[in-house]
């Protein structure tokens, strides 16, 4: 699971388009644009900052 920024939100469907094209909903409150969020599937799980998000992703890069 890669943590994905969030480019747009839809208010009136509560959802949130995420940065690979995805339209996801989110368990995680107070979601804003620019936002990490860890999503699996369709269902952004949790908000991470960018700095952690950066190190998941080189992880990831890395196979670690």
């Amino acid at each position: 699971m890669v943590p994905l920024k969030v480019k747009t939100k839809n208010e009136k469907r509560k959802t949130y388009l995420m940065e690979d094209g995805r339209e996801v909903k989110s368990l995680v409150e107070k979601v804003r644009i620019g936002d990490y969020l860890i999503c699996q599937q369709d269902l952004a799980i949790e908000k991470v900052s960018k700095n952690k998000a950066q190190l998941i992703r080189d992880a990831l890069r890395q196979g670690i």
